[in-house]
This record gives structure tokens, C-alpha cells and sequence, in this order.
């Protein structure tokens, strides 16, 4: 249970963008009653604890580049300062992103690069520097055994991004969710925000059956205000601004209320796997130097094919997942609706279809990869969660005017640009226009809103 009647911000999700938002709002605000309702355990348990946690600022628009940027710097700077960021394993790793291209996009990254001012830190790759990547066929012949459609597009060229790595989720969202609850954040876990209402105030008028209020009300300043958070075990708070930042389940909570978020939530999965195929692309010392090389040596990349398929190393546990931007045939939206059923019966590892690693996702590696067809590949694990959409794969901030906040549809990137995205969500509470990001310089915020959006469809989505 809360331990108080009436906040003055209600935070709906305690994944990255939830508790980082927390964050930097009670860093703002000191003064402020402060709390953050999850339908899970902790912290980073949803689709943050689901993600690939890949961190990049390799982007065609100069949003998302700056967001990730700016983030990305301010986790260097947390693990640089706390030892226990580094120890036993490092908050921030950055090994590096290698893109096998093929002709039809090398020079459009090249360009992107090019178009960054040095802003993007990339290298390019040759042919000739890919040919010691193991059992890589450059020009596959064929998808698979028996088609007749022509091959995949041969690959003629490499990007290796070098502020470019791993975040560990578990870690980054524990660092916020700590920071914030010793600064007074109050965090309330495995509970469903059920509903949002303007149930409580005398002076707006309701329709009796709905319990909405008139339309016209909204043209009356500061009169119309959300009031009330509804949880499923009946208790409620009284509050006068909520941030919703719940990822896929946000529209569960916001359609009720008639706010469009013009985000969608698909199903994504990954698949963990091991075997000597899997040792010899780990033992890989690519041509390049990452940011965070181990004893001098550079390391296998997180790899990404001209099919959409992804390979991420788990150095510590032998393993590399496996992973395919998939938006065909699955349904849009989540299986679950908890502000419906009062309850959230997510779990990653039952949403993972292992039988999808043979018909998803060895056809997408193994034309390049043909060893990935043989023993020495064995599936260990399979899990899923959300991405959470928006039609040009930029983040979505908005605001209405009886004190809801929405963000979020960061399109599978959000752990990435959790600290920026949090700072945004602070500062529209404030009532500003501007952001400041950890990088210098600030964030025009209406560039992600709906209304006055002003910002490039995303080239580049994994």
C-alpha cells in the first residue's frame, strides 16, 4: 500500500524511462511527493528486462542521435564515479556495432556518418577486412535449401560504430530506482494502475453514467484535472500530474481517457544460443578498435545482417543471442490488458517461441552464416517482449492539459535513451519548452510532440 493519501506526481511503469523520468524530477524538485507504481516486482522487470539492452548513436536522424548520445555519455560518467557500476561487470560496455551492408545501403550510412560532422564515431569496413569474420559467406547463393527466389543481397562493405555496446538493465534501472528513492521517490511494486479518473474534485461536472467529464470543461483553465489513481487491490491516490511511461501497456491506460499516443506495441523475441560455431565468432578479433577494448584486443561486435538479423555476445557465459526485427504476421498490441484485468501476466520466457528460432531465424543468418544449419549451434533459451512503436521510430512526449504526461514509443531503444527521455518528461512537468541534456546544450521538447512534431523517419531500426 502507499504510504500517503495524495502525491503530487504519480510515475505509471518502473522500466528505464519510469524510473529514470523519477529521477531527474526529484532532482529537479526535492520538494516534491513522488510515486511510482510497476505491476511487477522491480524495477526493469517488463520489456526492459526483456530487451537485447543495446546501446548505440549510430542514427539517420539527429534526434535520436543526440538522445542516445547524451545518454549514453551519462551512463559512462555513472560507472566512471561508482565502482559499483564496474564491478562485478560493468554498467556500459562498449564493444562496438559492425553493420554488414550491402550495396543497395553502404552509401546511405556512409552518408549518415558523413552528415554527423564526427558526431558519429564509425569506421568503415572493406570486403578485405571481413573476410578473417568466421564462416561469414559474403555472397550467399541462396536463402535456403530447396527456393528458387533469388539470393540475399551479397555484402560489399562494413560500418563499425564505436560509442556503441551494451547497457545492463538490471543494473541501470536499480541505479536509478536507488538514487530516486534516496531522494524521497516512493516506489509501489506489483500493483496495476487500473485507472486514471477526475473522480474527487467538486467543481467539474460528470456524466452521470460515465463518470467523464463535458467536453467544454477542457476550455476552462485549470479547472479540468486528472484526480485519482485507481489500483487493482481497490486502494486509489489522489494526485495532480501523472506520467505515464508504461511502454506497450501505455495505451491500456491511456485510450479510456481519449489520448492517442500514435504508438504501437509488436512482440519481439530472442533466442540465446552456444556451441562451437558460437565459440569461434567469440574467440573473433575484428580489424578495429572499439571504446572498451579488454587487454588491448577488440571483440566480437554486436553484428547485424542485411536480413534484420542481430547477433549479441554474452562473453561471460559463452553465448551469443540471436535476435530479427520482426513485424510480419504478428499481431499489433499486447496479449495482456491490465488496466483491464487487473493484473499482468507478462512473463518473457513463456512469450518466447523456440520453434521460431528454426523457421524466423536461422533462414535470416544462415545464407551468410551456413555453419549456423549444423551441430555446432544449440538453442538454450527463448524469450520475448515489446517494442513499442511510433511511426517515424522517434520517441513520443505529450502532454494534456488536465495533467497527463505521456512518454515513450521509443521503438525497441528506449533503455538507450532512458536518461535523456527522462530528463524530457521532467522538464515538460515544469512546464518548459526546453530540456537540458547530460552532453550540453538543450532539447527543443515540442520536436516530439504530436502537434507540432518536427522530426526524420528513422533509417535505422534493430
Amino acid at each position: 500500500m502507499p504510504s500517503k493519501t495524495k502525491y503530487d506526481v504519480v510515475i505509471v511503469g518502473a522500466g528505464a524511462i519510469g524510473v529514470a523520468s523519477a529521477y531527474h524530477l526529484i532532482q529537479n524538485h526535492p520538494e516534491l511527493s513522488v510515486l511510482v507504481v510497476d505491476a511487477r516486482s522491480g524495477p526493469g522487470e517488463g520489456s526492459t528486462g526483456a530487451s537485447a539492452a543495446m546501446v548505440r548513436d549510430v542514427f539517420s536522424s539527429w534526434d535520436n542521435h543526440v538522445l542516445a548520445k547524451s545518454a549514453i555519455a551519462f551512463y559512462r560518467r555513472q560507472m566512471e564515479e561508482r565502482e559499483d557500476l564496474r564491478t562485478p561487470f560493468p554498467l556500459l560496455d562498449l564493444y562496438g556495432y559492425l553493420w554488414l551492408l550491402p550495396e543497395s545501403h553502404r552509401q546511405e550510412y556512409l552518408d549518415i556518418v558523413r552528415r554527423s560532422g564526427g558526431s558519429i564515431d564509425a569506421e568503415t569496413l572493406t570486403v578485405d577486412d571481413l573476410r578473417s569474420f568466421p564462416g561469414l559467406d559474403l555472397s550467399p547463393r541462396r536463402w535456403f535449401e530447396g527456393d528458387d527466389a533469388p539470393p540475399p543481397e551479397p555484402i560489399t562493405g562494413g560500418l563499425f560504430g564505436r560509442n556503441c555496446g551494451t547497457v545492463a538493465p538490471e543494473m541501470l534501472t536499480h541505479f536509478y530506482c536507488d538514487e530516486a528513492r534516496r531522494l524521497g521517490v516512493e516506489f509501489l511494486f506489483d500493483t496495476v494502475v487500473q485507472r486514471l479518473s477526475f473522480e474527487g474534485r467538486e467543481e467539474i461536472l460528470l456524466h452521470e453514467p460515465t463518470q467523464r467529464p463535458f467536453s467544454f470543461q477542457q476550455f476552462m483553465k485549470g479547472r479540468l484535472r486528472i484526480s485519482r489513481v485507481s489500483f487493482n487491490d481497490g486502494h486509489s491516490v489522489s494526485t495532480d500530474s501523472v506520467i505515464v511511461a508504461a511502454g506497450a501497456w501505455s495505451n491500456a491506460i491511456l485510450h479510456p481517457l481519449g489520448v492517442a499516443t500514435a504508438c504501437s506495441a509488436r512482440p519481439q523475441f530472442l533466442f540465446s544460443i552456444s556451441g562451437s560455431v558460437v565459440e569461434s565468432l567469440l574467440r573473433w578479433e575484428p580489424p578495429v578498435r572499439p571504446l572498451d577494448a579488454i587487454e588491448g584486443k577488440s571483440r566480437l561486435p554486436f553484428v547485424i545482417f542485411p536480413t534484420g538479423a542481430t547477433l549479441k555476445p554474452i562473453f561471460r557465459q559463452r553465448q551469443i543471442w540471436v535476435g530479427c526485427v520482426d513485424t510480419v504476421s504478428h499481431p499489433v498490441g499486447t496479449r495482456e490488458n491490465p488496466a483491464r484485468d487487473g493484473r499482468l501476466e507478462y512473463n518473457m520466457l513463456k512469450m518466447g517461441d523456440r520453434d521460431a528460432f528454426a523457421t524466423d531465424i536461422l533462414p535470416a543468418v544462415t545464407p551468410y552464416l551456413p555453419a549456423f544449419d549444423t551441430a555446432g549451434v544449440r538453442l538454450e533459451n527463448a524469450w520475448g517482449g515489446y517494442y513499442n512503436f511510433s511511426p517515424e521510430g522517434l520517441p513520443v512526449l505529450i502532454e494534456e492539459p488536465y495533467g497527463v504526461i505521456f512518454i515513450g514509443g521509443d521503438s525497441g531503444s528506449g533503455v538507450m535513451k532512458a536518461d535523456s527521455l527522462g530528463r524530457l518528461a521532467a522538464a515538460k512537468y515544469d512546464g518548459k519548452s526546453e530540456a537540458p541534456l547530460f552532453v550540453g546544450g538543450s532539447y527543443r521538447l515540442d520536436r516530439l510532440s504530436l502537434d507540432h512534431r518536427a522530426v526524420e523517419q528513422e533509417k535505422i531500426i534493430l
